[in-house]
């Protein structure tokens, strides 16, 4: 298999993203119940599970980054 480049871009892309998630949930908890906000959450991890596992099925496939 390839070898996977992490670059600087990347990584602060995932930063902002994880912190607007974890933002909105902390946000919805605030203005709502715990339970919502959990559960906003679980479709937050649930979402990006597929995301990746979609993401690492196309990079095996391809045998490297699909991005290039």
């Amino acid at each position: 298999m390839g070898e996977m480049k992490i670059s600087e871009e990347a990584v602060f892309r995932w930063v902002l993203i994880v912190g607007v998630a974890a933002a909105s949930i902390i946000a919805l908890t605030l203005l709502t119940r715990p339970l919502v906000g959990a559960i906003w959450g679980l479709i937050l991890v649930i979402a990006a599970s597929v995301h990746a596992y979609r993401w690492l099925q196309n990079w095996r496939a391809k045998g490297s980054d699909p991005r290039s």
